[in-house]
């Protein structure tokens, strides 16, 4: 089975996926997180958050979103897995990088993770906030890149913000570089839906665009 949900904030927004462990998960199973999983945020809370996460019993992939501690991401090491490069947090958590392309139960998903905090003025540099949350036009080539040697076309697309287009027609936000750098995904992409969180909803937006927040959905 392939689960997928909003924002975990560690164990601040955990207890929704306390509903898997009655399913009798194994590590054949995924659970996709977009976004703002926060178990690297703390040193401290690290051994914390992986007990807590793999008590799931399942294998656990995620995007990173804007409240990521970096730092702690780069430190682990880059594996390929499921035919994406991801840093390997644990044995069965993994953090997929930007504009990689996974295989899972022959299901394609192009992740695409970063966003833009709007309180990162009230933020420690490389405590509480880092610049590197922002999407840049690497994260955009390298996604151009694979998704070349797939003629565009992928089942599932995972982000953590969403294109600007739907930032100001849904959600009356403001735009600002990431949702920008998004924008190529509706006029590029063959893709059959797209979910994403940052936005703290749960939202159909259309027949194929999703926000997840609690919502847990099964693709698989």
């Amino acid at each position: 089975m392939i689960f997928i949900t909003g924002d975990t904030h560690g164990d601040i927004d955990y207890k929704k996926l306390l509903a898997l462990k009655e399913k009798n998960l194994s590590y054949d199973d995924f659970l996709i997180i977009c976004g703002d999983a926060g178990i690297c945020w703390s040193p401290q809370l690290f051994q914390y958050h992986l007990d807590l996460y793999n008590d799931i019993g399942c294998t656990i992939i995620f995007i990173d979103g804007n409240h990521e501690n970096f730092n702690m991401l780069n430190q682990c090491p880059l594996v390929e897995y499921l035919g994406a490069l991801m840093h390997q947090i644990d044995k069965h958590i993994f953090h997929v990088l930007r504009g990689e392309i996974m295989t899972i139960k022959d299901k394609t998903f192009l992740c695409i993770g970063g966003a833009v905090s709007i309180d990162k003025m009230y933020r420690t540099p490389y405590v509480s906030w880092w610049p590197e949350e922002e999407i840049t036009y690497h994260d955009i080539d390298n996604a151009l890149n694979n998704l070349e040697k797939i003629d565009n076309k992928v089942d599932f697309v995972i982000t953590h913000c969403c294109d600007t287009s739907t930032v100001l027609r849904v959600f009356g936000f403001r735009r600002d570089v990431c949702t920008d750098q998004l924008m190529f995904i509706d006029k590029v992409v063959d893709y059959k839906h797209w979910f994403f969180g940052h936005y703290h909803f749960d939202r159909e937006i259309n027949d194929k665009k999703t926000c997840l927040y609690q919502n847990i959905v099964e693709l698989v």
